[in-house]
């Protein structure tokens, strides 16, 4: 069968995960050599300076990331930042005494690695793995996703708490830091994002069960997609009014259309593809019997399959082509629309504020 027509594109798009790295895997890696510090403003600016290293090396990987490199190079790199995290969590806690024995930056940092940790191991923060779900039971999907979705959410809680801390220390010590105000235009996108890997990893669920011409599991997916459309629609207008920038939310809406309408040229084909297919099965079985008539018989069969195949796989071929063209806009979309809206510069210029 042509199963590379079914086979989704497995370059992937992580941007948004990673780009939320960036505000919210802020690390405090203080150097090994240091002591305590004798002012407030030491005590900061080093603390900024290693934000600052953290955010950048992300950037760095995240550039990787919109190139759309191979799943498994996504998965290695995304090893050695674990790694990373987990030795300036060793550092941190070796090195950094506080500011007049105040750890509540420090405390702050380590939680918020530990949630990064947490969530790159368990899976929560990666967005790519549309076949490997679609191996997985209808139910099991919707487990899955159920439990990504709900580890995010627990995920931004804590990027606010860091942020409270940040808010808190600077209370504390008289001095106002610099912290991300206002709507979180990551956190934004990555539910976006979730609701577009939903779509996909159904997509992706749907084309397995064409590939094994598995009529239960094709039916659960149809059924679990409608599901999923109308969670896109509801979240989409709720998240509308978010910001002023909707492109993101309209193109989310446009994709998961596009997918959900494909249904109505898949399943009359798909089913009369099925039902050639059964009937040619039975056929096969009786085979022992060479009379003429059961010979026309199974010739008849195998044409009907033949015919009914290359209906659906014509089908699916043009269905395929269109939604390589739909996904890589999207993929220009999340891109345009961090680009446009995600501004650190003139938070971390300077890391405090005067009265």
């Amino acid at each position: 069968m042509k199963k590379s027509i079914l086979t989704i594109d497995k370059k992937i798009n992580l941007l948004y995960v990673f780009l939320l790295f960036i505000s919210s895997t802020i690390s405090y890696s203080q150097e090994e050599n240091s002591n305590e510090y004798r002012t407030l403003k030491a005590y900061i600016d080093d603390f900024a300076k290693n934000e600052l290293y953290i955010k950048k090396s992300l950037i760095e990987y995240s550039n990787t990331i919109i190139e759309n490199q191979l799943e498994s190079r996504s998965v290695s790199t995304s090893k050695k930042i674990i790694e990373k995290l987990k030795n300036i969590n060793s550092i941190i806690k070796q090195n950094d005494k506080g500011f007049k024995k105040n750890t509540l930056l420090r405390d702050s940092f380590i939680k918020m690695n530990e949630k990064t940790i947490e969530c790159l191991n368990n899976g929560s923060l990666i967005m790519n793995d549309y076949v490997l779900l679609s191996q997985l039971s209808v139910s099991e999907i919707n487990t899955t996703l159920s439990k990504r979705e709900v580890a995010l959410k627990s995920y931004f809680e804590e990027l606010r708490q860091f942020e409270k801390s940040k808010k808190e220390f600077g209370r504390m010590n008289n001095i106002k830091i610099k912290s991300l105000t206002g709507e979180n235009v990551l956190e934004y996108n990555a539910y976006q994002n979730v609701l577009f890997f939903k779509i996909n990893v159904l997509d992706e669920k749907i084309n397995a069960s064409i590939i094994n011409i598995n009529d239960n599991d094709f039916k659960e997916s149809i059924n679990a997609l409608d599901n999923a459309y109308l969670d896109v629609i509801s979240k989409t207008a709720l998240y509308k009014s978010t910001f002023v920038d909707t492109s993101l939310n309209n193109e989310n809406l446009t994709y998961s259309y596009f997918i959900h309408s494909q249904k109505k040229k898949i399943i009359p084909v798909f089913n009369d593809f099925s039902t050639a297919f059964i009937s040619l099965q039975k056929l096969k079985k009786t085979t022992n019997n060479l009379s003429q008539e059961s010979i026309e018989a199974y010739n008849v069969a195998v044409k009907s399959y033949n015919l009914k195949k290359n209906a659906l796989f014509d089908i699916l071929d043009v269905i395929q082509k269109n939604k390589k063209i739909m996904y890589n806009k999207w993929l220009v979309v999340n891109r345009t629309f961090l680009k446009n809206n995600v501004k650190f510069t003139d938070i971390y210029e300077g890391y405090t504020v005067n009265d």
